[in-house]
């Protein structure tokens, strides 16, 4: 793969981190940050899974003794419960840690046309879905 042109190489040879934190597996927000990974050929960075977050105490534990500021990171999640993800993000930004909530928008945008509130179902797609096919 082709570097970017940078003026020194900003995050030396340490391999950033992607934490993908989910209430259910993890598996819905793995796969979309694999397809963009893939982008970056291989060992471009490195996918943390952390499955069945049911709080952000939880959140805030897990990172207090895993993450290295020093290593460049960012976080992608999957919550159906509005609330927990306003609060995870609210604590992701306050670390300073870059995040993207996969799931939320397109509920929203779904909610828009089908006028129906989301059931905020956990593993909405695994219940309906028994073979595990997403």
């Amino acid at each position: 793969m082709r570097k970017l042109d940078l003026d020194d190489d900003v995050f030396g040879h340490v391999v950033p981190a992607i934490y993908v934190l989910s209430d259910a597996r993890g598996e819905t927000a793995k796969a979309v940050v694999e397809a963009a990974a893939a982008q970056f050929g291989d060992g471009s960075v490195e996918i943390i899974r952390v499955s069945g977050v049911e709080s952000v105490e939880q959140v805030r534990d897990y990172f207090d003794k895993n993450f290295d500021p020093d290593r460049p990171s960012a976080v992608f999640h999957t919550f159906a419960n509005g609330q927990l993800r306003r609060e995870i993000r609210r604590e992701l930004d306050r670390r300073g840690i870059p995040s993207i909530d996969l799931l939320g928008p397109a509920v929203t945008v779904i909610s828009t046309l089908t006028g129906e509130e989301p059931s905020h179902a956990i593993g909405a797609t695994y219940s309906e879905h028994p073979a595990g096919n997403e």
